[in-house]
């Protein structure tokens, strides 16, 4: 199909962009640009991995470890889970957002980034209701992984995606424009 470069390209630019912009705010095509780029985007993502590391041992919230924090997020990007399910696992009120993420995950999985490449590598509490989870995204098309952060938020004592990072999610399926 032809459907599935373009797709698996834009989810990889999309990573990609995610974590320059996490790491260096901004993320640039220029060569020249890119390395110095690259460099300190790596430089302060290994940093930041290392800090977040040994401090989300101390913050993660009790009840939400990287296990669980794997699960939930493996769930929610798993062409094979249901609609309904996924829309249990996210903070978002759109009714079709279940149907929105399983479109995604299978657009995602034909593309290469199927549910294993997406681990989580901490889990840092930001407020007893909210998280920011450091996911490594191993790309097909890239030699190492990217870091990308995501946040959970705590709903009626259930951990969930939060709805910002669910547009995160989605808007790698969109690709640059």
């Amino acid at each position: 199909m032809r459907l599935r470069h373009p797709v698996s390209r834009s989810i990889a630019a999309a990573a990609l962009c995610a974590a320059a912009l996490t790491g260096a705010a901004a993320c640039s095509d220029s060569d020249s640009g890119a390395s110095s780029s690259s460099s300190a985007a790596g430089t302060t993502s290994a940093s930041s991995s290392a800090s977040a590391a040994e401090s989300s041992v101390a913050s993660a919230p009790a009840d939400l470890d990287t296990a669980k924090a794997q699960q939930i997020l493996r769930t929610v990007i798993d062409p094979n889970s249901t609609p309904e399910t996924v829309a249990g696992l996210v903070d978002d009120n759109d009714p079709g957002i279940g149907q929105k993420l399983n479109g995604f995950a299978k657009g995602a999985s034909q593309g290469g980034y199927t549910p294993d490449k997406f681990t989580v590598k901490s889990v840092e509490a930001t407020d007893e209701n909210n998280a920011t989870v450091t996911v490594e995204v191993a790309s097909p098309h890239a030699p190492q992984p990217v870091a990308v952060p995501y946040t959970f938020t705590k709903v009626e004592g259930a951990w969930k995606v939060s709805k910002d990072a669910v547009n995160s999610l989605l808007s790698m399926a969109n690709g640059p424009h």
